[in-house]
């Protein structure tokens, strides 16, 4: 995935060194389906095919995250949608770097990036789940959801294996259940959206809980004076900027954690805090830039009662 995992649990419920060995298992096996890095990886065999008619057979980690994805996608009104791998692709936040410049043609693009580009069968007795484009040059791209799967799903193995007081991390995704060996809750620091500066924004207590954040503070490039950022709006199929420079969201399971925090900041604070409040089962922190240069505004429910780090 291109980052880091950390993962910490009392060592009295289990081998550190098996354990390991599981959870490395674990994440190769969600790399060989879901990374588009990886050239053999089932989502880059996919992508690669300009063959409408080829099928593809799809494991279990890419039902999941496809079903769930779909299921965001109508919830936010389309501004989640991993069918944005051309447009990724094309401003240079896919594999290629070297496709970074500050122009893209999202005309011609846009057309492609439609989730009815893809035919999905979901699994039938014993035929399995498959897929195939009715879209030549369309691609998927879960990268936005992927990770905190990821996540997900080694705290199912941790589970599977007795664990239950446990903090995992990949890249800044986070799911905590039980308490700390100090018999607290496990606690997770919130970023400071500022890209000259590695600070802590806010500590929350997270309880059982999966958290993600995105912002636009730190993944983006410049050409010309301009900021281009990794955020996409799938509606216009231009990078996304706005007042809102991070955010982060807790839901029961990181998946929709991860997806959501991307979608907020497509769709702005007000949009987003609507949905917020129309879900029991989210959260939200949005930090917005202030008045003045280095300032920061914070709204949302979650974190209202801060820890001390």
């Amino acid at each position: 995935m291109g980052t880091y995992y950390a993962v910490t649990f009392p060592e009295e419920q289990g081998d550190s060194v098996r354990l390991l060995a599981g959870i490395d298992s674990t994440l190769i096996a969600l790399n060989a389906s879901l990374s588009t890095y990886i050239p053999e990886a089932l989502i880059s065999q996919l992508n690669a095919s300009a063959d409408t008619a080829e099928v593809f057979v799809l494991d279990e980690h890419f039902v999941r995250v496809w079903e769930r994805s779909v299921e965001i996608h109508a919830a936010t009104d389309g501004a989640f949608n991993p069918a944005l791998g051309p447009l990724i692709t094309a401003w240079g936040f896919g594999p290629d770097l070297e496709q970074r410049r500050g122009e893209v043609n999202v005309d011609s693009l846009l057309s492609l990036t439609r989730l009815d580009a893809f035919v999905y069968t979901p699994a039938s007795g014993s035929d399995p789940a498959m897929m195939r484009k009715k879209l030549a040059g369309a691609t998927l791209d879960f990268s936005a959801i992927a990770k905190g799967y990821g996540v997900d799903l080694v705290g199912e193995y941790l589970q599977s294996r007795g664990v239950t007081d446990y903090f995992i991390d990949i890249g800044g995704e986070v799911v905590t259940r039980g308490q700390h060996p100090e018999g607290r809750p496990w606690r997770v620091g919130i970023e400071r959206p500022s890209p000259d500066e590695r600070a802590v924004q806010r500590v929350l207590d997270l309880g059982d809980a999966a958290l993600a954040s995105s912002g636009n503070y730190r993944n983006f490039y410049v050409v010309d004076g301009r900021r281009i950022v990794h955020t996409i709006n799938p509606e216009t199929g231009l990078p996304e900027t706005s007042n809102l420079l991070g955010v982060s969201v807790t839901a029961p399971d990181c998946m929709t954690a991860d997806a959501y925090a991307t979608a907020f900041m497509v769709m702005g604070y007000e949009l987003a805090q609507a949905l917020v409040e129309q879900d029991s089962a989210l959260d939200a922190l949005f930090i917005l830039g202030g008045e003045e240069e280095g300032a920061y505004e914070e709204r949302g429910t979650l974190g209202s009662e801060e820890v001390e780090p």
